[in-house]
């Protein structure tokens, strides 16, 4: 195995992290129209998971006002769908979301655009229209509705693997990114970059319903020294080039991590078919 790019302590700690993530509460629940409401709950079924069903109004008789029904607890996530005349009174009735996560999906037919839109912390909008991308943005808004929880709300959700692990991916990204802007000592990111896309690694397995115990964990490890070689010439770009070098910082870590997670997305999915090694093999294709 490959020389890791971090202390023993620091990979167990990620690895308990990781674990925890996949045991916490999470959950579906569907609301609004009940025509929308039994084809979601078909959709979501698929792979065994059954979410629940919120079949009272989704306001009161007297007007808007808070719902009579679920609100998101701590990993729920509750989808309304409406059609677009029900949407005002609809978008006033729903809760404050404070706990969990909420998705208003606006049925607009053939003039729907796919856009999700954040109308708050954790509560989102879908232009929705019943079609197989129309039912992926709604998976992808649900994922993202889930917040931390995202993790144990695809592990538990089969049909939502592919758009939580997404998540996941884009949101380490992200974070790589950004660590790559703050951090002005050469070789400064590499730990967190690491330890990052370690976390990463081991919260799509989990996703995807795979157990990984320490030596796995391990391994992971040592595959995401590979970041290292793209992270090596970053600094050689940030030294030949001057005012832009923060920028380049920046991209590298947000590419060299999109890379390596969908690399493990790819392996995953197919039921981890051998050894954790081959991320790194499918990551480098990605690059050619």
């Amino acid at each position: 195995m490959a020389k890791l790019p971090l202390n023993l302590n620091k990979i167990v700690e990620a690895w308990k992290e990781a674990s925890s993530q996949a045991t916490e509460s999470a959950g579906i629940t569907l609301a609004g129209d009940p025509r929308l409401v039994g084809l979601a709950q078909r959709r979501f079924s698929s792979g065994g998971t059954v979410p629940a069903t919120w079949v009272g109004p989704v306001t009161q008789p007297a007007g808007p006002a808070p719902m009579a029904g679920p609100a998101p607890m701590a990993g729920e996530v509750l989808v309304v769908f409406v059609e677009p005349a029900q949407e005002s009174q609809v978008r006033s009735a729903l809760p404050q979301v404070k706990t969990g996560g909420a998705v208003l999906v606006v049925d607009e037919g053939p003039g729907a655009t796919g856009k999700i839109t954040p109308l708050g912390e954790g509560y989102l909008r879908v232009s929705f229209s019943n079609t197989p991308s129309g039912w992926q943005r709604v998976f992808e808004a649900c994922a993202r509705a889930a917040g931390s929880h995202v993790v144990a709300l695809g592990r538990r959700y089969p049909v939502l693997r592919d758009a939580a692990a997404r998540q996941v991916v884009y949101r380490t990204a992200g974070q790589n990114a950004l660590i790559g802007l703050a951090f002005f000592v050469p070789g400064a990111d590499m730990p967190v970059m690491t330890l990052n896309q370690i976390k990463m690694a081991l919260s799509i397995a989990n996703v995807y319903g795979e157990s990984i115990d320490r030596e796995r964990a391990l391994e992971l490890a040592a595959v995401a020294g590979m970041g290292f070689g793209l992270r090596a010439l970053a600094r050689s770009l940030v030294r030949s080039t001057s005012g832009i070098g923060w920028a380049i910082k920046g991209a590298t870590g947000f590419a060299a991590t999109l890379a390596m997670g969908m690399a493990a997305i790819r392996y995953f999915e197919k039921g981890a078919p051998a050894s954790t090694g081959k991320v790194a093999a499918l990551a480098g294709s990605r690059k050619r």
